[in-house]
């Protein structure tokens, strides 16, 4: 097998006003059923999709615009967000190495990061490498789906909660690829 490096990216969007939000969020979290998944205290995410989720709506009106930003800069028409879950790790809670099956991209919105240390990481198979992502609470970090990505331990004694959900791009928008590589 011969390996080529193809070079992926991610990306860091933050949300305006994000204590204001975060405050909004979390209190909607607390009115939605919950569960222990693994060794995350809480999520949502094996939870019935016909069970009402409090703060769904309001996060999804948040982050519309980024969405929006991020379609536009990939070239692409549409975007359809898939499924949206929350995760609160407290600790000794933690998320090992996997990656999101059935969509291009992932993302990860920090509703409450206390401890930088605790930030997602990617995996570069490439350079068989861990990167440390440069994000902050209020960030969203955007990445290709097929990226080995982990929520390491939490070893504090302060809760992590992150909002992660998965979108597919739709449509390339070919005429304006056409025209930037002609200009």
């Amino acid at each position: 097998m011969i390996i080529k490096p193809l070079n992926s990216f991610y990306l860091i969007n933050s949300i305006e006003n994000y204590k204001f939000h975060n405050k909004i969020i979390l209190d909607l979290i607390e009115r939605t059923t919950k569960s222990k998944f693994d060794d995350i205290t809480y999520t949502d995410w094996d939870i019935s999709p016909d069970i009402h989720r409090p703060y769904l709506d309001y996060f999804v009106n948040l982050i519309k615009p980024q969405l929006d930003k991020i379609t536009t800069f990939l070239n692409f028409k549409e975007c359809n967000l898939l499924n949206t879950w929350f995760q609160q790790y407290y600790t000794n809670d933690l998320h090992n190495w996997h990656h999101h099956a059935n969509c291009n991209f992932t993302n990860v919105y920090y509703v409450e990061l206390p401890d930088p240390n605790y930030k997602t990481e990617l995996y570069d198979i490439i350079n068989n490498s861990v990167i440390q992502l440069d994000v902050k609470e209020g960030d969203i970090v955007t990445f290709p789906s097929y990226i080995n990505h982990r929520s390491k331990e939490n070893l504090s004694d302060k809760r992590k909660t992150v909002i992660s959900f998965n979108v597919n791009f739709d449509i390339t928008d070919i005429e304006k690829i056409n025209s930037t590589l002609t200009n």
